[in-house]
Parts: structure tokens; sequence; C-alpha cells
């Protein structure tokens, strides 16, 4: 099955003792805090194809981050 990588970018203030759950509850293998203070967030998973994994991961995104603006992008990853 394909492999793919979601970056999900949180753009509201972020308490860095919120950082660990947001990880742990999204799966994400590495965060950083962007320059202009977004929290980035790089989810991996597996899908069928790329409609599928974005929507999963926004999805999943939506539920883990409600109340925060937040964006994803989702891309495969080599194999």
């Amino acid at each position: 099955m394909p492999t793919y990588l979601a970056l999900v970018t949180v753009h509201d203030d972020v308490d860095p003792d919120a950082v660990e759950g947001m990880a742990d509850a999204l799966g994400a293998s590495r965060t950083e805090f962007g320059a202009a203070g977004a929290l980035r967030l790089w989810v991996p998973g597996e899908a069928p194809d790329l409609a599928t994994a974005a929507h999963a991961a926004r999805l999943h995104a939506a539920e883990v981050l409600d109340g925060y603006d937040h964006e994803v992008d989702v891309e495969e990853t080599a194999p």
C-alpha cells in the first residue's frame, strides 16, 4: 500500500505543553514551531490512493484539533 505524509500546520497559539499530546493523538513523527509561530506536525500514514489519504488526514486532524485553526497538506512518499 502506498505511504503518505501529511503536514499539519496549526496557526493558532499552541501551549508548548500541549504539543506532545497533539503529536501523540495525530501519530506525528516530527513536530516543530515555524518562524511565524505556527506549529507543524508531520504525520505518516498508508492509504490506497492520495485522495483517500488526504480525506483521512483532514478528518483525523479536524477531530484532534477541534477548535484550532489548521490546514493539512498530503503528499505521497517515495517507496
